[in-house]
């Protein structure tokens, strides 16, 4: 029971023979009787490891009292579970938490609400930003993921919690109304947020603080941002290159081994496997990356519940970890690869630049090339790293339909001669103008194989008027472009580790939107930075010269 009364249904699981044990917890709001049989990690082995563990429902979910206030209500609630657990008879008082997620969040919440937790597992996470992908990412909505997560996810559980009959029944015509709206693109169509249908609270909830602006309070609401300081604790991050948080989930892990080496805290660990959002399997859009890929396999040395128990040893018990800190999945190449640090000192910066002819070289040919951009027709999602609903699912998806479009440029080397590898950032440099007074550049990074298929290995977007937005804090002043003004566009396309086999090629694509994943844009910006009214633009992209549009990488040798 928490301070205000409130009850929190918790599900207790006790190691054989005497205690006390070091514990460790779980809180999401998805059910945690689930995680008995089928979690991410296996709790009966953690028990039989010899921890206490605590699975948790939050406050307003499922077996738990009270109203279910996403991430507000996770730093009081979390850090009273910690002290509760350590407290009880049966726990050293030594505390660890793991869990993906949600459950990645209430990790860092509880650290932001003073809680004495010794040792973090966080996974696959957008505890660190409002920005990079959990709500925005380069200034963009992320409305696609924000819809499958509160419609889908959440609003159900909210509906059947509501105890008058008559209100229950209103709220699912809600439901249902959100799902036609869903369904026939109308929820996210260009324009979409400027409307306020009646919607679940939840939804509505979720598409307040898409129009809320960046630097807003209540975005920083249970996010850990630019208040790294408060994990001074042993942390595990784990992600996959088409996670949609692989951009918070990296950064994050960034941001502590440096406090690490600044402060002598302790060094975080880093797992990234070629995973989604929703699976952790070894395939995944048609491509079968190996054996060890999966996290019931890995390289060869247990699975991810092996990891957690060893981590949760060395950083609760005091037992060795593992020599390497980090481990990356090298897709292509289908092997892990262990580093001292991410990415590897060892990597290169290497430019390729694009052509007006479509080609990438080191010497592009100059000149312009156009497409038009219509809000009304936005190009369609098609893989990459995305958390959506419906058939839209996550991964190296086949782009050559998408590529077929008149709206979507793409750009090629010649067939390898030597394999590549890319380990590292991934970010592209766009010039442009336009017609309009704004633009969503979408780029992407594909891998080209010797039959035509197409896989996308990184994407990134950037909107033209948030391009001097901070894309952890949300801070900075949004404009709109002057049409017919050269205008330059950095666009990161976050990280990845991926081998171009010799024959390959690498491919480039450049459009005006991926919809339902982003919010469409509109062309068109106010005085402030708002959206105006859809409007056709002409986009003009450069080359060569003073206006070298190229994509960055960082490339190592296997």
């Amino acid at each position: 029971m928490l301070g205000d009364g409130t009850r929190l249904h918790t599900v207790l699981l006790l190691p054989e023979g005497e205690g006390p044990w070091p514990a460790l917890l779980l809180r999401h709001p998805y059910d945690v009787a689930g995680d008995e049989v089928a979690g991410m990690v296996d709790v009966a082995r953690l028990t039989a490891a010899g921890y206490l563990v605590a699975l948790q429902d939050v406050r307003g979910r499922f077996g738990s009292d009270g109203a279910f206030d996403p991430c507000a209500q996770e730093a009081a609630d979390g850090a009273e579970a910690v002290a509760w657990l350590a407290a009880r008879a049966e726990c050293t008082g030594a505390v660890g938490m793991w869990g993906g997620s949600y459950a990645s969040d209430t990790q860092y919440a509880a650290l932001l609400g003073g809680a004495e937790v010794k040792a973090v597992a966080p996974a696959i996470s957008p505890a660190l930003s409002a920005f990079d992908g959990f709500r925005f990412r380069g200034g963009v909505p992320e409305i696609g993921s924000t819809l499958a997560w509160t419609h889908y996810a959440i609003a159900p559980h909210e509906i059947a919690r509501v105890p008058d009959a008559d209100r229950r029944a209103a709220r699912q015509e809600r439901w249902e109304a959100t799902e036609r709206a869903i369904a026939d693109g109308s929820a996210y169509r260009a324009g979409a947020l400027s409307e306020r249908p009646d919607v679940e609270p939840i939804v509505a909830w979720g598409l307040d603080r898409l129009r809320a602006p960046l630097d807003a309070a209540i975005q920083r609401v249970g996010k850990i941002g630019d208040r790294i300081g408060a994990v001074a604790v042993p942390a595990l991050v784990i992600g996959g290159w088409f996670d949609v948080f692989l951009g918070s989930t990296l950064e994050l892990h960034r941001r502590l081994a440096e406090a690490a080496r600044t402060t002598g805290s302790p060094a975080p660990r880093l797992i990234i496997g070629p995973w989604s959002h929703a699976s952790m399997g070894s395939e995944i859009a048609g491509v079968d990356f190996g054996p060890t890929a999966a996290a019931d396999h890995l390289w060869g040395d247990g699975d991810l519940t092996t990891q957690h128990v060893r981590w949760f040893d060395g950083a609760l018990r005091g037992a060795p970890l593992p020599d390497a800190p980090v481990q990356v999945f090298v897709m292509g190449a289908n092997r892990w690869l262990a580093l001292e640090e991410f990415p590897p000192p060892s990597a290169r910066t290497v430019e390729l630049l694009l052509g007006a002819d479509g080609a990438i070289s080191t010497t592009p040919a100059a000149g312009d090339r156009t497409l038009v951009s219509d809000p009304h027709d936005p190009v369609p999602t098609q893989g990459g790293a995305v958390l959506l609903f419906g058939g839209f699912d996550a991964g190296p998806a086949d782009q050559r339909v998408i590529e077929a479009r008149p709206d979507v440029m793409t750009w090629r080397t010649e067939p390898l001669t030597a394999d590549v590898t890319v380990v590292g950032a991934v970010r592209a440099v766009v010039h442009l103008s336009t017609t309009g007074t704004d633009a969503d550049v979408v780029v992407r990074l594909c891998d080209e194989h010797p039959d035509g298929t197409v896989r996308v290995i990184a994407d990134g977007v950037q909107r033209g008027s948030a391009r001097g937005v901070d894309s952890v804090t949300g801070r900075g002043e949004r404009r709109p472009l002057t049409p017919g003004r050269d205008e330059e566009f950095e666009v990161d396309l976050w990280a990845t580790a991926h081998t171009f086999s010799r024959g390959h090629r690498l491919r480039v694509d450049i459009a005006q939107s991926s919809s339902p994943r982003w919010e469409v844009g509109t062309n068109s910006c106010g005085p402030a930075g708002e959206p105006g009214e859809p409007q056709v633009a002409t986009w003009t992209i450069r080359h060569g010269g003073a206006h070298p549009t190229r994509l960055i990488v960082q490339t190592v040798d296997l």
